[in-house]
């Protein structure tokens, strides 16, 4: 009976003494991001230290639907330091999306920002990878405004877009990659209506000098206008869309990708 009671005194201990890490998961908007099937992650701190999350699951909630937001807990011994990477993994053919995940140590203010390309994770290498590692790229916000184009069918209620974002850094400084434009608190990219995005945790491009905006729908959309400025520089760079394109990954709608410098 001693005994017992010891080894729960130091299990007590060892658990209030941990780390406690929070990873929140936002399942992507597209038709059939979300699954059924495992999905495993890990967080890689800036020391190379890891906390593994194993499989995230949480008990009595059907996780990973489609624009869901999900919170995982884990526990470390160790401070891993700064969060830079997650890697997710699945042994499941049911392919899932992954849009943005968060990651922060219980306690501190700081967290890591992770938005994924439009790449499915899935066992079966047809429908996707069976691993994605996905790190931060800086801790630059960016203000992003569309203006939705007044033309007949202009607005989409399926496009999905995502922008990289060029500046005058150039090569010393990669693009700045969002996750999906989207805004699940209303309609977006309506008819002759303005729509503002915030993402945080971006590259820093200095002086904004081009972006470029893919669609993920076959929906097509067209949008009159871009303006675009970053947390540190507020002046915004503004993009028209001149040659009035309209975007989709349907060709015979129109172009899937877009490049407009101001």
């Amino acid at each position: 009976m001693k005994v017992e009671l010891v080894v729960l005194a130091l299990l007590s201990v060892a658990l209030t003494s941990a780390f406690e890490y929070k990873l929140e998961i936002r399942t992507g908007w597209k038709n059939n991001a979300g699954t059924d099937g495992d999905v495993f992650a890990k967080i890689e701190g800036k020391k190379g230290k890891i906390v593994n999350f194993k499989k995230i699951d949480n008990p009595h909630r059907n996780d990973f639907l489609r624009g869901q937001i999900d919170t995982f807990t884990a526990h470390s011994m160790e401070d891993i330091g700064k969060i830079k990477c997650l890697i997710l993994s699945t042994n499941s053919p049911d392919k899932w999306m992954l849009d943005k995940a968060v990651a922060w140590r219980s306690g501190s203010s700081e967290k890591s920002f992770f938005y994924n390309q439009g790449t499915f994770l899935s066992s079966e290498p047809r429908e996707g990878v069976s691993q994605l590692k996905l790190c931060e790229q800086g801790s630059q916000t960016y203000y992003i405004t569309t203006t939705t184009s007044t033309d007949r069918d202009a607005g989409s209620d399926n496009i999905y877009p995502r922008m990289k974002i060029f500046g005058k850094k150039g090569k010393k400084s990669p693009a700045a990659m969002t996750g999906y434009l989207y805004d699940p608190r209303r309609n977006n990219f309506e008819k002759g209506r303005q729509d503002t995005f915030v993402f945080q945790g971006l590259a820093d491009v200095g002086r904004i000098k081009c972006i470029e905006i893919t669609a993920d729908g076959d929906d097509k959309w067209q949008f009159e206008m871009i303006e675009v400025h970053s947390q540190d520089r507020r002046h915004p760079a503004y993009f028209r869309n001149e040659r009035e394109a309209w975007l989709s990954t349907d060709p015979r709608e129109g172009v899937s990708s877009l490049k407009l410098c101001s």
